[in-house]
């Protein structure tokens, strides 16, 4: 079977080769980091009841002592802003399922429900996240709040500004085209010229025409974490005449814009006529404001709204503790596009979803070498492939039994009759050594 590379799609390394065609019988879901159960905290002694820590060096407070001002730790935390006060629903990203969806069609394994839920939570571009207003427990909701999203990339701010400076700012390259022209020297008298305090860049004199533009394009290159306000305030007016023309002589090349559909003969633009342009003709239609908020969780960290970013933060947080949101919304999505469930061991067992319809095998009345397979798997399950069969051509015979769902192929690179409750795992080698155990007792 042919595999589909879909690492360029940013969902990580979802490996849907069949087992037979591996060297070894491994599969990997994702990139997920299934260490995530472990506690991070110091250990505790629960005999003592006390955390296994080291002791607390205390350093007297002052310069001369070298320790943190008091309270300096209260304050840190202070400075946090609380969560948005909103109800995240967390679900899987609609183009990434589309993809995942495909490859289970096509591959014939079964994927335990929580480490597909781990594949999407561990890619942040293939989560979704729908935010509303949190309901109280009368059933009434909190006033509603207003966000203003840019309907490319889904940037999400509290004000329609700072969305549209990100439009202007990430956007104005896929409508318009630029390019370095010859011009010639700029005349006029100028009395000074503005130089960048942090790169000694000429920016040029605050009174021509392109100034703002200027600045707004250094920040936007070179400074995109500072605000316009702060660079402003960096900037410094140099009078020496040699200064000016330093920069005279430097502006002999301009950046010039033209409107990608407009075709050939397009007008040329200073990069403020293609922004006011781009204002009034374009960007209107890029801004929403959604009534509730569908975002990617790619996207938040980039947004301006620190209350958010906690919001959404502990809600990934505690979802990655235990995938219930996840869980819940591939499985109705998988259930819809005919994907089969089952559980392993027993009804409480590890839950599989699966792209094949699972059909107990009939022995009785099929050619010996496949029963001769089958059967042997339904006394001896959990087994990897090398103790099953012996050549190519038994390897044929288990290929077709898993294809046409008589035998469940495990991600783990094991293989269990089709039943009820198909064995699985140390879980059910557990349970049959309990079982053999008390047999052995009663036999006593």
């Amino acid at each position: 079977m042919d595999t589909v590379d879909i690492s360029s799609l940013g969902l990580g390394s979802f490996d849907f080769t069949p087992d037979w065609a591996k060297k070894d019988a491994g599969v990997v879901v994702g990139k997920s980091n299934f260490e995530r159960s472990q506690d991070e905290s110091p250990r505790r002694d629960f005999k003592s009841g006390k955390a296994d820590r080291k002791p607390l060096e205390r350093k007297p407070f002052g310069k001369k002592g070298g320790a943190h001002k008091p309270f300096e730790r209260s304050q840190r935390f202070a400075e946090r802003p609380r969560p948005l006060d909103v109800d995240v629903k967390i679900l899987p990203d609609p183009k990434a399922l589309g993809t995942v969806i495909r490859k289970l069609q096509q591959d014939h394994h079964a994927y335990k429900l929580k480490d597909l839920a781990y594949f999407f939570l561990d890619n942040p571009s293939s989560v979704l996240l729908k935010i509303t207003p949190k309901r109280r427990a009368d059933g009434t909701v909190s006033e509603p709040l207003k966000f203003f999203q840019c309907g490319v990339c889904g940037f999400t701010a509290a004000s329609e500004a700072d969305v549209a400076s990100h439009i202007l700012g990430a956007h104005l390259g896929e409508y318009y085209e630029s390019k370095v022209v010859d011009c010639e020297p700029p005349k006029g008298n100028f009395n000074c010229v503005a130089k960048c305090g942090l790169s000694g860049v000429l920016l040029g004199p605050p009174n021509i025409h392109e100034f703002n533009s200027t600045v707004r394009e250094m920040i936007r290159t070179r400074y995109p974490d500072m605000s316009e306000e702060d660079y402003r305030s960096r900037i410094v007016m140099v009078r020496e005449a040699e200064v000016i023309e330093e920069w005279r002589q430097g502006a002999v090349k301009k950046t010039v814009y033209t409107a990608k559909n407009a075709g050939e003969g397009a007008r040329e633009m200073s990069r403020a006529e293609a922004e006011g342009e781009f204002r009034r003709q374009i960007l209107p239609s890029l801004v929403s404001v959604p009534k509730n908020l569908m975002i990617s969780a790619a996207v938040v960290p980039s947004c301006p709204m620190k209350s958010l970013q906690r919001a959404v933060e502990e809600a990934l947080k505690s979802e990655r503790r235990a995938p219930y949101s996840m869980c819940f919304a591939l499985r109705g999505a998988l259930h819809h596009r005919k994907m089969h469930f089952f559980r392993a061991n027993d009804s409480r067992g590890t839950e599989f979803v699966t792209g094949i319809e699972l059909k107990p095998f009939d022995s009785a009345h099929a050619i010996p070498e496949l029963a001769k397979i089958a059967d042997f798997i339904a006394a001896n399950p959990c087994l990897e492939k090398a103790a099953i069969v012996g050549d190519a051509e038994g390897e044929k015979h288990l290929q077709w039994l898993v294809s046409t769902g008589h035998v469940v192929a495990f991600t783990n690179g094991v293989y269990s009759a089709v039943e009820k409750f198909p064995k699985y795992g140390p879980q059910w080698r557990k349970k049959k050594a309990e079982n053999a155990e008390v047999e052995k007792k009663e036999e006593e």
